[in-house]
């Protein structure tokens, strides 16, 4: 009797632990979380109206952003677990003056050759030989890979709010890395959050507008772990 209800227990454990393992990080809109109709909102939903671009490589689609005017180009670089509307506000007032592109890193991409590559078929695609850069967070470390391989093509770069190649993140951070491929998306989606909430946000001092559309930004366990 007692063996017979340890393994009800047993297995109403692991239907427990596999139904966590299926539940998806949330999806979250931002105009839901920030009802304000201010011109941040406005210009953000007028922004997301305009049409956004595809192309194709080794079988993984990247969505983009091209728009503006001029004889310049700014290649916009978000950082993890962004999208090509992160640089929404800098895009409506550079292209006035300036070509841009944003991108979406696809989730399907875990390598900086993999991300010079996709780039690199976007601005060909669009005919764009020489360009600023801009990256912030892993975006400014893509970046600066970007730096080190095509110097000739880049002609002003900014890394904002990054790192250089150093093997101090990495030592900080091994044990996380090993233990993160085997946590529940909706666990890690959590730690996100907190992080935004205890360092992001007050450092934005608590700014309701940045805190909603960082959370209303798609994320996925693949596209944090690549």
């Amino acid at each position: 009797m007692k063996r017979k209800y340890l393994k009800r227990i047993f297995i109403s454990l692991i239907i427990i632990i596999i139904g966590i393992y299926l539940i998806p990080a949330p999806k979250t809109n931002f105009f839901e979380l920030y009802p304000i109709n201010d011109n941040y909102s406005q210009s953000l939903k007028n922004f997301q109206a305009k049409p956004t671009k595809e192309v194709t490589i080794n079988g993984v689609k990247w969505i983009y952003y091209v728009g503006g005017s001029g004889t310049k180009t700014i290649l916009f670089i978000h950082g993890m677990g962004g999208a090509y509307n992160l640089w929404w506000q800098q895009i409506i007032k550079f292209e006035k003056s300036y070509n841009v592109i944003s991108y979406t890193l696809p989730e399907d991409i875990n390598s900086l050759q993999k991300t010079s590559e996709g780039i690199l078929k976007i601005l060909e695609t669009e005919k764009i030989d020489k360009f600023y850069v801009v990256g912030t967070s892993m975006g400014g470390y893509i970046a600066q890979y970007l730096v080190s391989t095509i110097p000739d093509r880049i002609e002003k770069a900014v890394f904002g709010n990054t790192f250089p190649p150093n093997n101090l993140i990495a030592k900080e951070n091994k044990t996380k890395s090993k233990l993160l491929p085997f946590l529940p998306e909706i666990i890690i989606s959590k730690l996100g959050e907190k992080t935004l909430d205890k360092k992001i946000i007050p450092a934005a001092k608590n700014s309701k507008l940045l805190k909603a559309f960082l959370v209303s930004l798609p994320f996925s366990k693949k596209q944090f772990i690549n």
